[in-house]
């Protein structure tokens, strides 16, 4: 397993008020706000605090619940803070896929309308509310954007054994592994229950695919990174958590193309409904927290 890079981090005093960030647990059923934790310290920490310990990397994955409302406003505010220092940013996505970062830099240079760029980018479903506002705000600063996933049908055909054509290697990444390590075991157990996982061989055939998303994702920031290295970046990567924490799969696969990489990892856990934040089962899965609060209830449909 990669060690993490670790961050000093110096506690300022808090503000007394900040966004959508609370300073204080609250002892309610459902916290009232986000909080996010230096899992060094254990410290509730505000977003700028955390935007300053992490500015210097080179690499800031933002370990994502995919449909949390609360996650997503945080990682648009990271975005915009870490642009308000100047930062040469780009933005990294797991939601597009390599093939469609023709479509995706047309859209980004307004040579295509945004009902073009849908019809062509296969967006997810939360496209609108999670990361439209992320998309519009890099295309405002002149931020890159990398569609950095492997195309889901090349996974597809690789969870169902079936190879790669010669017309597909170019979406996918020039290596990949799916070795039996820590990853392997925390895949297993994420895969228990899940219908079709009920095989080793189905298993290993799920792994290869989860890794081979893992390589397309390093090796798209990692060659970004290389072409640039005439000036300094940051590639802020947009990923489910599961792909950043403990330092494995994307962030593992970074490391190992790019060993001197300097990286920082940001997971997301839904609050307790005690308010009492667990930091102490965090350490070692990233450098900070978003502790999550759920999705607001959404207004049912009324007939007339």
């Amino acid at each position: 397993m990669p060690k993490f890079n670790r961050f000093t981090l110096t506690i300022f005093c808090f503000l007394a008020s900040c966004t959508i960030w609370a300073q204080e647990p609250t002892t309610e059923s459902q916290p009232a706000a986000a909080q996010i934790t230096d899992n060094k310290t254990g410290k509730v920490v505000s977003v700028a605090e955390l935007v300053d310990a992490i500015a210097t990397c080179e690499v800031i994955f933002l370990g994502e619940q995919h449909d949390n409302d609360s996650g997503h406003k945080f990682q648009l505010e990271v975005l915009q803070q870490l642009s308000g220092k100047g930062l040469d940013l780009a933005l990294a996505t797991e939601q597009f896929e390599r093939d469609v970062q023709g479509p995706l830099n047309d859209y980004l240079a307004d040579r295509i309308t945004e009902e073009q760029f849908l019809a062509a980018s296969r967006p997810w479903k939360n496209y609108p509310e999670h990361y439209r506002a992320m998309v519009e705000f890099a295309k405002q600063k002149k931020i890159p954007v990398l569609a950095a996933n492997l195309p889901r049908a090349l996974a597809s055909n690789l969870s169902n054994k079936q190879p790669l054509q010669a017309h597909e290697q170019v979406f996918a990444a020039r290596s990949t592994t799916a070795p039996e390590d820590r990853y392997w075991m925390n895949f297993l157990d994420s895969m228990k229950g899940h219908v079709g996982a009920d095989g080793t061989d189905q298993l290993k055939s799920f792994f290869a695919a989860q890794c081979a998303k893992d390589d397309a994702m390093a090796e798209a920031i990692t060659d970004y990174l290389a072409v640039n290295r005439h000036r300094p970046k940051t590639v802020v990567h947009l990923c489910g958590h599961f792909h950043s924490d403990y330092g494995l799969g994307t962030a593992g696969r970074v490391l190992q193309r790019n060993p001197l990489a300097r990286l920082a990892i940001v997971t997301m856990e839904t609050s307790p409904k005690n308010g009492k934040l667990k930091t102490d089962t965090m350490y070692d899965r990233a450098h900070f927290t978003l502790w999550t609060i759920e999705n607001a209830a959404k207004p049912e449909a009324t007939s007339k």
